[in-house]
């Protein structure tokens, strides 16, 4: 067993009388880290055979599990992704040319009642994830030693004298990886950068105010909040959701059921207040509850959910984009918004055949041939279902405050938990179908947009512009679970949880001489002349990726040297992206246009679903390959 700065296991050192090893180094081991971890592990015996390989792992949290899954941390917090959707293990549908791995989805490991009859609690994926490390760790070849490192990287060197160069890397130069820990660096020849999402250096507050954030919900900074202080809340999403939970639930407070079904919030009396706001102003919708299998022999034949994307294929979109001139807004967006719409309109005429006023055959015949018309698909779609609240309405959907003006706090707190109902029901009640449909639309519609941008068909310059276009993606398919967004507005109704309003803007009152104290104020123009005021303000959000600005210090190092450069769209705003070689090539490209081709960024990303050939498993095992490979 190595001791000090690193870990491996016994039995697996190698004599010193053999050929250098490579050295690999996978800075960041969460589910992203580990799973390319895995990849190399078992593309060696193929592609390395028996020579010796050295795999430095970095991260000062458990292997596998990282930050965002720790086990340590409070099992109020749930997943977002139903248990039994869940994988990490590449299963045979993944055309990749290293070996399957087939193995359990995290409902299936658990084997265990999961909350809201599909989530688990993070930490016990995060048992799932250190589990799936160890297991492919321990039955690693015997060539490779493993190091473990339980410390941060902060930063990376290139090496400059005639003993430190080896022909294991194709710079020809090692990297030196120096650690926060004080132990020594170590050489390696390749190197991963995997740390997932990568928070922002916290901004300081005025003196006697308090923010904390932007970033994950901190259990430790939430508990300093005074039971009954007002707080200011600045985002709705799922960080948000996490807060909400800990400031309530874990204050002991209590939910139960009215004789009429409804939720009703029992508070503890140590809640703080909270005034909620952000950008739409409104909370993220709830994931669609999973519908118990059918038994009714009278439903239409028409299933709910297409099987396969019918339009926006990536097929269908990798031609386009091989045209002189192509363009991601005009050719491949428009066919994405069909596809949705499409979705939609086939189980709304499946799920309730009453709602419309032709057949489903008649009516996709006729969207088939007006498909690059949108005025005329609207007008088919005004034909076809004669109520508006039945048609698809992205902007209804995704901005669903905008324009609007409320003569009060109570105008607005009434329309919101009204709202919250409707979206509620939406996505729970016997019509989920629909929402489903669509939400089941969005995943495997983003699933082509990555496909695009990690093939390099899409152009580089384009992909920021793709992805924020999909952000109402992220917005109607990444809620919390259905119970959660039913305990938000629970808290609603219980005054826990006060509104502010779409575009919420946040200021600062600094003290002044007559020792008045400073405070956050926030208002929203939905709402003229409100205002809410508090001495905390909770940044409920992740921070825009910006690498110069990061709070990794490993990303600032090589950002401010230009090792990094962020990269920037048409127009030359920034992306929130890295420079990377083009081609569907992870190697950053440096500030003098040189291509690191013995460094990957590995990008966070979704855990993929078992079953799909999922991308995320194609790309680890290329990335795997290209670790091992003599180029």
């Amino acid at each position: 067993m190595n001791t000090g700065r690193s870990n491996s296991s016994p039995g697996r050192s190698r004599s010193l009388s053999r050929s250098p090893a490579r050295s690999l180094c996978v800075i960041g081991c969460g589910p992203r880290g580990a799973s390319i971890v895995e990849r190399i592990l078992a593309n060696v015996p193929a592609l390395y055979g028996d020579r010796p390989l050295d795999l430095h792992i970095v991260d000062p949290y458990p292997p596998g599990a990282g930050r965002t899954w720790r086990t340590d941390q409070p099992g109020l917090l749930w997943m977002n992704s139903a248990a039994e959707h869940v994988t990490v293990y590449p299963d045979d549908s993944v055309t990749c040319a290293g070996p399957p791995r087939p193995g359990p989805t995290t409902a299936g490991w658990l084997d265990a009642p999961l909350h809201d009859g599909a989530y688990a609690a993070r930490r016990d994926q995060g048992r799932y994830l250190r589990h799936f490390f160890e297991t492919v760790t321990r039955d690693r070849p015997a060539s490779v030693r493993l190091f473990l490192h339980r410390a941060r990287a902060v930063d990376l060197r290139r090496t400059d004298t005639d003993t430190e160069t080896d022909g294991n890397s194709p710079s020809g130069r090692r990297q030196r990886v120096i650690l926060d820990s004080g132990h020594p660096p170590f050489l390696a020849d390749r190197v991963v950068l995997a740390q997932g999402h990568i928070g922002a250096r916290a901004e300081s507050a005025p003196p006697g105010l308090t923010r904390i954030g932007p970033g994950p919900a901190d259990p430790d900074a939430l508990e300093r909040i005074p039971p009954g202080a007002p707080v200011l809340v600045r985002g709705l999403g799922l960080v948000f959701i996490d807060c909400l939970t800990l400031l309530t639930e874990g204050r002991g407070g209590r939910y139960d059921r009215t004789p009429d079904g409804r939720l009703r919030y029992l508070p503890s009396g140590r809640e703080p207040r909270l005034h909620a706001g952000s950008r739409r102003g409104v909370p993220l919708p709830p994931k669609p509850s999973l519908p118990p299998p059918s038994s009714d022999p009278s439903r239409p034949s028409v299933p709910s959910a297409a099987p396969a994307l019918r339009f926006a294929t990536v097929e269908a979109c990798r031609a386009l984009l091989a045209r002189p001139g192509a363009s991601f807004t005009r050719d491949i967006w428009p066919l994405v918004l069909a596809e949705l719409a499409w979705c939609h309109y086939r189980a709304l005429f499946a799920e309730q055949p009453d709602r419309t006023r032709t057949t489903w055959d008649d009516f996709d015949a006729q969207y088939a041939l007006l498909l690059t018309d949108a005025d005329r698909l609207a007008k088919l779609a005004r034909e076809a279902v004669p109520d508006p609240a039945d048609r698809l309405d992205l902007e209804r959907l995704t901005a669903p405050l905008q324009g609007l003006r409320f003569t009060d706090g109570d105008d607005l707190q009434r329309h919101l938990h009204t709202h919250l109902a409707a979206v509620l029901r939406s996505r729970t009640g016997a019509a989920r179908g629909v929402a489903s449909a669509l939400v089941d639309a969005l995943a495997r519609l983003g699933t082509v947009i990555e496909e695009l941008w990690r093939s390099g068909d899409l152009p580089s310059d384009q992909v920021g512009e793709a992805l924020g276009k999909f952000t109402l993606g992220t917005y109607l398919s990444s809620g919390p679970p259905p119970l959660r967004a039913e305990q938000l507005l629970a808290l609603a109704e219980a005054g826990v949880v006060t509104f502010v309003g779409p575009q919420m803007r946040v200021e600062i009152v600094e003290a002044d001489p007559t020792g008045e104290s400073g405070v956050f104020r926030a208002s929203s123009p939905a709402l003229p002349g409100t205002v809410h005021e508090a001495a905390i303000l909770l940044d409920a959000r992740l921070a825009a990726p910006n690498p110069a600005e990061a709070a990794d210090p490993l990303l600032r190092a090589l950002t401010t040297r230009g090792e990094l450069v962020p990269e920037r769209d048409a127009d030359g705003r920034a992306t929130g992206l890295l420079q990377l070689s083009g081609g569907g090539g992870l190697h950053p490209v440096d500030a003098h246009g040189t291509e690191h081709t013995d460094r990957v960024i590995a990008g966070p990303a979704q855990f993929p679903r078992p079953g799909t050939n999922a991308v995320y498993f194609r790309q680890n095992d290329a990335i795997a390959r290209g670790l091992l490979g003599d180029d």
